[in-house]
């Protein structure tokens, strides 16, 4: 008689969880304009993609979050982003900041002249229901 064993495999446990990785999408985000008098901005992304769920906290069926900051060119892209806190350390920053580099934003106008908008902060949020 044979014995049937059934493996289980990362793709196994990948369709039995639901995996959400977003960042706050109904949330404004804002940054500042200026060097010396500061004046607070409202930024309007077009695009953002999905982080992708990292394995290791797949496996270990973590939640999280990031927490990046950055800039935003007078294109609309994202320049300079570095995490500024996260929950666990070391597990989600690399998918995050993957993710976060790829965002595009309306390029940001103040007083009817393109600029650079300084410290914009988006909290990435990673959870496994």
């Amino acid at each position: 008689m044979k014995k049937y064993t059934k493996k289980i495999s990362l793709k196994s446990i990948l369709f039995s969880f639901i995996i959400i990785a977003f960042a706050n999408i109904g949330s404004s985000e804002s940054g500042y304009v200026g060097e010396d008098d500061k004046v607070e901005l409202e930024v309007k992304r077009l695009y953002s993609q999905p982080a992708k769920f990292p394995r290791k906290a797949l496996r270990l069926a973590k939640d999280g979050y990031v927490l990046v900051e950055f800039d935003i060119d007078t294109d609309g892209s994202v320049i300079d982003p570095y995490v500024v806190e996260s929950e666990p350390a070391g597990l989600f920053e690399r998918a995050a900041m993957k993710s976060i580099r790829k965002y595009l934003y309306e390029p940001p106008v103040y007083e009817g002249v393109s600029v650079k908008v300084n410290d914009v902060q988006v909290k990435m949020s990673f959870k496994v229901q």
